[in-house]
């Protein structure tokens, strides 16, 4: 019944993504293309809340244990957050890139779910329980949020390049029409980089300190912790673009494309090359 109710609500974000295309390129004034889109939409949201709640009320699983109910709880929690900011990101063009990334994110979960997978953060024998709750809580979480609005600040920045390339050529497409206007979304790119920062500082911050109480040292190859780290220090080097340099939007958003793009790039290579996630054996 999960499996189903996973790929029923994988197909329908693929038809509300497909819908999504055809109103971008012929404008409907009746908006019934669009209206379509949104239940499919939210048909899909209701069965893809409906498949993690059964992932996670089986006893057998422990929150965050691996990276296949990582990418569940991200592509959810991308789905989420497009939901809830209706108001600010409610366009084709926009939903256009968002929801295949959490049909992207979702199928990633299914791979990892069929491929080796084992604990994302590897705690002597027995050792988890108590201290894998209070993992999830100070690392898992903080880890989920800032993958989540990475997700949506690569999706934000392309839209506003293409959205500001197509005004700049006045070329009069539908794109010019499709789109939310540029200075919000450079106001919620700078908001989702700092909620990305905010979030992996933590993640470093409670990862070290997991380190020091399992007498193991706190920086090594693994390519997680290497990630992370040089994902903070680009994330911070984005803000100091922004706020102290006083870098274009333009700019700016060409600088998160590169940072968020490679971290997920990252992500994927790795997921690949080992069939699972985790913070241990995964050297690169």
């Amino acid at each position: 019944m999960t499996h189903l109710c996973a790929v029923t609500s994988m197909a329908l974000y693929v038809v509300a993504t497909a819908l999504m295309l055809v109103q971008l390129w012929r404008q409907s004034r009746a908006g019934r293309t669009l209206r379509l889109a949104g239940g499919a939409f939210a048909g899909a949201l209701v069965l893809h809340t409906a498949t993690l709640a059964a992932v996670l009320i089986d006893p057998r699983n422990v929150l965050l244990e691996n990276g296949a109910d990582y990418f569940l709880l991200v592509s959810w929690g991308v789905a989420c957050s497009f939901a809830l900011l209706q108001r600010r990101l409610n366009y084709p063009i926009v939903a256009a890139f968002l929801i295949p990334a959490v049909v992207l994110f979702m199928g990633s979960s299914s791979y990892l779910l069929h491929a080796e997978s084992r604990s994302l953060l590897v705690t002597e024998a027995g050792a988890q329980g108590q201290q894998g709750i209070l993992l999830s809580l100070l690392h898992g979480v903080p880890a989920l949020v800032s993958v989540v609005s990475l997700a949506l600040a690569l999706v934000v920045s392309v839209v506003f390049l293409i959205l500001e390339r197509d005004l700049k050529a006045r070329r009069g497409t539908s794109l010019a029409f499709a789109g939310p206007n540029l200075q919000v979304l450079d106001i919620l790119n700078r908001q989702l980089v700092q909620i990305g920062f905010v979030a992996i500082s933590f993640v470093v911050l409670s990862g070290s300190l997991w380190a020091v109480s399992q007498q193991k040292p706190v920086f090594t190859a693994d390519t997680s912790v290497v990630s992370g780290l040089a994902t903070w220090l680009l994330l911070a080097g984005i803000l100091h673009a922004r706020l102290v340099l006083k870098w274009s939007p333009r700019q700016v958003s060409r600088l998160t494309v590169l940072v968020t793009g490679s971290f997920f790039a990252a992500i994927f290579a790795v997921m690949v090359a080992a069939g699972r996630l985790t913070h241990a054996e995964l050297l690169l």
